[in-house]
């Protein structure tokens, strides 16, 4: 049986318990409650702030041959202190989320009061290939959905409905009430309206849903939920129903996996299956289906997923629920390839567009630089300024990351389009580094400079003073080597730029490699610097090891030193955020240590996963949802069962010994292939690759390697 559905015997005591549905536009947390049901809500553009080229400092570029200098002479206190004044934003950026900055918010709560005490036989459960969760107990039913082609959410309510009243609550709002329907409308500073309508036809309440703001459109939004609901009240009910189920089947469907769990766990409420998943294997397929299914519920709007996909109970959401581009945006697009979503990332692909119009203006202020630059986190109004403070907010190779995402389209559609679509922006990323790389005198090396690698210090080792700015920091020279070779390769597949590919191919060559440092690590700085944080969340220096793939098995003395700085995280205390221990998961695939990825699997289900499945992020003694760990742990998943990066599709690359009978439907390989492959003790004893007629590819299967071309079917 397909692993396909969360359900509990009670409701929900609070949200993260509470069961999420969405359309990639419109969201809502289901409660489930007898006497009192909770409907959280969510419109992916309750967004506060507005559009301001403000934040870039003119008084930057005025100090960075100084602060280079300073580096240069090993004087890193002096460094951090001229970049504490002058590497960051004017005014309180990301500090003050009711500023042009912004945050994003809740859209309010609908609440359903009812006369019921009977809980007998209580059940909330929600199905994931259909999009739907439903609520029973006694004779009383409910059914929940968020319907992508109405854009409504549906609440169909049957059994006892006498006495039956909706309440809506949202702050600074103004609610009018009238026989069948509410009005809620009010400013973000953008216009926005919730229109909720009902309608009883019989023995059954049904209960429609939309809002809308006027972010980015001239349209009013009171007319266009008015539009939106006469449109789906319209239609019949079990018509949107069936096209809904449909919707989200039409993807789910696609890409399959079973571990061969026991398929008695299915009989165990969720919540008890979470909290103690050791040998579990069907709920490792649940959390693998689960975060597809936010993936769908969460972007195809006109925004990407944020840090919390698009669902948010908060005026003032966790890191003002932005688009963090220092891994947490990226994270959360890592499996929409192999699951073949690719439907699904072009909001993210048109907020890159956004951020490198409005980078331009970063780059030219802040570092009197062609081109664009982005830092370490964006919103809809497209930020791209350092943040307050340069331990987090001077990391500016951010944007660069997200074009790999636009490299990795190109690699797995094979469609040239994207490039022709692209290049601008691509070329524009290389344009600024080709202009703020410097030379450092010390060895010769071109390298950003100020940079640092993501929120982590070292120590000053002359002081012992915590440090966040260097010359040339691991991440920032893996990434702007893997833009130019992306640069390079698009130049060429466009047939253009010939001029500008030679001084790419000039620079690429001066860009310092990766190094080993004294416990066989890969150096996270250019220098044997002391860490302050041994066990720090972010592990930006094995960026090549993955998403990148600087570091595999043709490098094997990268690769050994990969283990070690993983070994080395996590003795000191690593992986403490879900999004962290997701992050290791992958690099355990791309090490083809199975066992120690599963190990990660299943820690991060026991430390960072609550009774909903949302990922937790500790924050104090308390935490917030964060979607990047359901989707990095999807990822992981994936990269586990599947690997093409190197050149050859690579069947089961690390396979744990839990997983010891199986099989995955439907996975993408690079180069346009679809993958299926089934294994018993361990070993494929299928496999089926399909891809363009003609086209040669590579497979490894069983540790055997085969040359092939359009599609090829193996047994064992």
């Amino acid at each position: 049986m397909k692993e396909n559905r969360l359900w509990y015997t009670s409701p929900a005591n609070n949200w993260y318990e509470a069961i999420p549905l969405g359309n990639g536009r419109l969201g809502m947390m289901v409660f489930g409650g007898i006497s009192e049901d909770r409907i959280q809500l969510n419109e992916e553009t309750f967004w506060t702030g507005w559009e301001f080229d403000g934040y870039d400092n003119p008084e930057t570029p005025l100090h960075l041959d100084k602060i280079r200098k300073l580096l240069f002479e090993g004087k890193y206190v002096e460094a951090q202190d001229l970049c504490n004044k002058y590497l960051i934003c004017r005014g309180n950026g990301s500090r003050d989320a009711l500023s042009a900055f912004g945050t994003y918010q809740t859209a309010g709560d609908l609440y359903i009061t009812t006369s019921h005490k009977d809980a007998e036989d209580y059940l909330r459960e929600l199905i994931l290939d259909e999009g739907v969760s439903k609520v029973s107990y006694g004779s009383n039913k409910r059914e929940y959905f968020v319907s992508y082609k109405y854009n409504t959410a549906i609440i169909r309510i049957s059994g006892d409905i006498e006495n039956i009243d909706l309440r809506y609550e949202r702050e600074n709002t103004t609610v009018i009430y009238s026989e069948n329907e509410i009005f809620a409308v009010g400013c973000l500073p953008t216009k926005f309206t919730v229109l909720i309508r009902k309608k009883v036809v019989d023995d059954t309440m049904y209960v429609y849903i939309t809002a809308a703001t006027s972010y980015k459109t001239d349209l009013d939004p009171a007319d266009v939920c008015r539009n939106t609901l006469d449109r789906a009240m319209g239609a019949d009910y079990e018509d949107i129903l069936r096209e809904n189920k449909e919707y989200f089947a039409s993807f789910l469907n696609r890409a399959e996996i079973d571990l061969c769990g026991d398929e008695e766990k299915m009989n165990i409420p969720t919540d008890i299956r979470i909290a103690n998943p050791e040998g579990d294997l069907g709920l490792v397929e649940l959390y693998f289906n689960f975060g597809r299914y936010l993936l769908v519920g969460s972007s195809r709007g006109k925004l990407p997923a944020n840090l919390q996909g698009i669902w948010c109970k908060d005026y003032i959401a966790p890191w003002n629920g932005d688009f963090h581009i220092n891994i947490n945006l990226q994270m959360n697009y890592w499996f929409a390839e192999v699951c073949d979503l690719s439907e699904f990332l072009p909001p993210f692909f048109e907020l890159i567009k956004y951020i490198s119009r409005n980078g331009e203006n970063t780059a030219k202020t802040m570092y009197n630089c062609p081109g664009w630059v982005a830092h370490y986190t964006t919103t809809a109004w497209g930020f791209t300024s350092p943040g307050m403070n340069p331990l987090y907010g001077a990391f500016a190779t951010a944007g660069a990351w997200c074009l790999r995402h636009v490299k990795e389209r190109w690699l797995y559609s094979g469609d040239i389009e994207i490039l022709r679509e692209f290049y601008p922006v691509i070329k524009g990323s290389s344009e600024f580094f080709c202009a703020y790389l410097v030379r450092d005198p010390r060895n010769g090396y071109l390298v950003t400079a100020p940079a640092s690698s993501p929120e982590n210090w070292y120590k000053d080792p002359k002081t012992g003073e915590n440090i966040n700015i260097c010359a040339g920091p691991t991440m920032d020279t893996s990434i702007i080597r893997e833009l130019f070779e992306f640069n390079i390769a698009a130049a060429k597949a466009l047939d253009k730029d010939e001029e500008f590919v030679k001084e790419l191919e000039d620079k690429l060559s001066q860009l310092m490699p990766l190094r080993i440092g004294k416990y066989g690590q890969i150096m996270e700085w250019p220098e044997e610097f002391e860490e302050v944080e041994p066990g720090h969340r972010h592990m930006s220096h094995l960026y090549g090891l993955y998403p990148s793939d600087e570091i595999k098995q043709s490098t094997p003395h990268l690769f050994e030193a990969a283990k070690k700085t993983i070994e080395r995280r996590l003795s000191s205390g690593g992986g403490h955020t879900g999004w962290s221990r997701a992050w290791i998961i992958n690099f355990y695939a791309r090490l083809a240590d199975g066992n120690s990825a599963y190990k990660n699997i299943i820690e991060l289900l026991k430390q960072s996963t609550v009774s909903n499945m949302f990922d937790s992020h500790p924050v104090g003694k308390e935490f917030v949802f964060q979607i990047d760990g359901n989707f990095g742990g999807t990822a992981g998943i994936c990269e586990m069962l599947l690997q093409s990066h190197d050149g050859c599709i690579d069947v089961l690359p690390a396979l744990p010994d839990a997983w010891t009978d199986g099989e995955f439907k439907g996975f993408k390989a690079r180069g346009g292939f679809t993958v299926s492959a089934k294994w018993e003790n361990g070993k494929v004893v299928s496999c089926n690759v399909s891809g363009v007629e003609g086209k040669a590819f590579s497979l490894r299967v069983n540790g055997e390697k085969i040359e092939a071309q359009g599609s090829y079917i193996y047994k064992a």
